[in-house]
């Protein structure tokens, strides 16, 4: 059998007091009726029961913030990991919509850079192919003789 402590050892002091007390109130009752001994053992009677009823109300009252404390503690885990989850869950979707955001704009913004600057490199080179050709065909015209308002034909 385990010792006892705090509770349990004030639980069976009262319950020898108890029976200590009804033994001799009941023997007075029974065998010597002295009126002041019975006025006393009966006072003591009642002040141990009132005693025990002012004990249970404690008890009570103990027993009733230990299983709000264990509730609490039971609400406070529960909603955590409740809570964390929807919360991980929540930041997940926000990073994964933060990124998609910022990958899509910065593709953007590098593939109309490189548009650009691949169009104005072959806007260059076309231009440039262009006017060579066309600088090198009236220069070729303009040293042909049957050319038209050429003044020595």
């Amino acid at each position: 059998m385990p010792p006892l402590s705090g509770r349990q050892t004030q639980f069976y002091i009262d319950v020898v007091y108890g029976l200590a007390f009804s033994l001799g109130f009941g023997y007075l009752l029974v065998f010597g009726m002295d009126a002041r001994v019975a006025a006393l053992q009966g006072g003591l009677v009642l002040g141990y029961f009132l005693r025990v009823w002012e004990n249970m109300s404690i008890y009570e009252q103990i027993l009733e913030e230990e299983v709000a404390e264990e509730a609490e503690t039971q609400v406070a885990a529960e909603v955590e990991d409740q809570v964390s989850g929807a919360v991980a869950d929540e930041v997940e979707t926000h990073v994964e919509e933060e990124v998609d955001d910022t990958v899509r704009e910065r593709v953007e913004a590098e593939v109309d850079d490189r548009v650009q600057e691949r169009v104005e490199e072959e806007v260059d080179d076309t231009v440039q192919e262009r006017v060579e050709e066309e600088v090198e065909e009236r220069m070729e015209d303009a040293d042909r003789p049957d050319a038209v308002g050429d003044p020595s034909a």
